[in-house]
């Protein structure tokens, strides 16, 4: 098994590439949600030389990095097939990203173990399929929180790379961006005693700014705001707040029941996030037991072992993810158990986790968002799957020695 290990992390990109590669025959289909037609029409304005925009009166409801990809994809000849592609090999470099952070903070099995979860995840590689933000994101989130890992010792290379790749994470995701600064506590928290931790959070926390800059630079032109993250955090809010939200994505549903606010149509961009930020809030206020009732409901969609999205709900595609989810989760909550002593090691892998539950159970709750963190949770899937392959070699050695003795 050691004098394997080498040639196991190949195999594991290459399975994770081939997974997504086979889904991606099925799934990709550039209109299948409304965010992957955006996200084509806003790459089409790039390439056009009207920079990130979906028309003119939408210029900022999206982080434009996904569709710079897509921009690049097509520029280069490619088409919807190529950006899959593209994709399966980020599912690939993520298994990579994972194996590094299980072996740092806990072993090379581990590590391995945690990349082969990554790879047959097939939430993972049907989102590799869709023309959507999730493998992109997913890939820059492991790889920075990588980057922060190898800041120990006070490596101020390492600290800029967190920042940069956080930075673009944010500018795929935009809701990543608020998560930063909580992030530089938490470092500063785990690695108090360390030398330097002080530094590598500062430089962490300006580069990824500094990286997000041009894009609020270039809202304040556009809309005379300042914004560094997106003008639909409004919508977002309200779609998860309104009178008829169940929890999940509801945005077709306000629009087929004329459940937008009185005052809304002609509005600017600004404005109408702004209204729709208000109109939310007052339904917080207004109904609060609603708001606090629908919160169980939105978590169990955000970590729902099967998908929640009806077209999917068949048998087939429910007994594929609930047979990897049950023992992911088992082995998950056994790899926390049995490295509950060094939690406070492994506690960056858990913090994206916890803030996109708590922002989820606030907004809606879905699958897609929770995907990008699972590769961060399946290191401690790693950890116990390791620790049985461990206690199962040296029990056959014992019963093999035992054996041999009496023989």
């Amino acid at each position: 098994m050691h004098s394997m290990r080498p040639l196991l992390l190949p195999i594991i990109f290459a399975a994770a590439v081939l997974v997504r590669l086979i889904s991606s025959a099925e799934f990709v289909v550039p209109d299948r949600f409304p965010d992957s037609a955006d996200y084509v029409k806003i790459a089409g304005n790039v390439l056009a030389g009207r920079g990130p925009m979906l028309n003119d009166h939408t210029v900022a409801n999206r982080g434009p990095g996904y569709s710079y990809m897509l921009a690049a994809v097509f520029a280069a000849g490619g088409g919807f097939g190529a950006v899959t592609a593209v994709q399966a090999v980020l599912g690939g470099l993520t298994c990579a990203a994972i194996f590094l952070i299980g072996r740092r903070l806990f072993s090379d099995a581990a590590g391995l173990w945690a990349a082969a979860f990554v790879a047959l995840d097939p939430i993972l590689a049907y989102f590799s399929g869709l023309l959507l933000s999730e493998t992109l994101f997913g890939f820059l989130l492991a790889a920075g929180l990588l980057c922060l890992l190898y800041t120990e010792g006070g490596r101020i290379a390492w600290a800029g790379a967190c920042g940069a790749l956080l930075g673009l994470a944010s500018l795929v995701r935009p809701s990543l961006f608020p998560m930063i600064p909580p992030l530089c506590v938490a470092w500063l928290l785990l690695r108090w005693k360390k030398p330097h931790s002080l530094r590598t959070a500062v430089i962490v926390g300006a580069v990824a700014v500094a990286v997000m800059l041009p894009w609020a630079e270039r809202n304040h032109r556009l809309t005379g705001r300042f914004v560094f993250t997106t003008l639909s955090s409004g919508a977002s809010l309200y779609e998860g707040t309104w009178p008829g939200a169940d929890g999940g994505p509801g945005l077709d549903r306000i629009e087929r029941e004329s459940g937008w606010p009185a005052g809304i149509s002609g509005k600017s961009e600004a404005e109408k996030n702004d209204i729709l930020r208000r109109s939310a809030i007052r339904c917080i206020m207004d109904d609060p037991l609603r708001i606090i009732a629908m919160v169980p409901g939105k978590l169990w969609r955000f970590w729902n072992i099967v998908p929640n999205f009806g077209e999917y709900r068949r048998a087939g595609y429910m007994a594929i993810s609930a047979l990897y989810m049950v023992p992911f989760v088992a082995c998950m909550a056994a790899g926390l158990l049995i490295e509950r002593n060094r939690i406070r090691a492994a506690g960056l892998l858990l913090l994206p986790a916890l803030y996109f539950s708590v922002l989820h159970s606030i907004f809606v709750g879905s699958v897609r968002y929770r995907a990008p963190v699972m590769p961060l949770l399946a290191v401690f899937a790693g950890v116990a799957v390791a620790a049985a392959a461990g206690w199962l070699a040296r029990r056959t050695g014992r019963s093999d020695a035992a054996a041999a003795n009496a023989n």
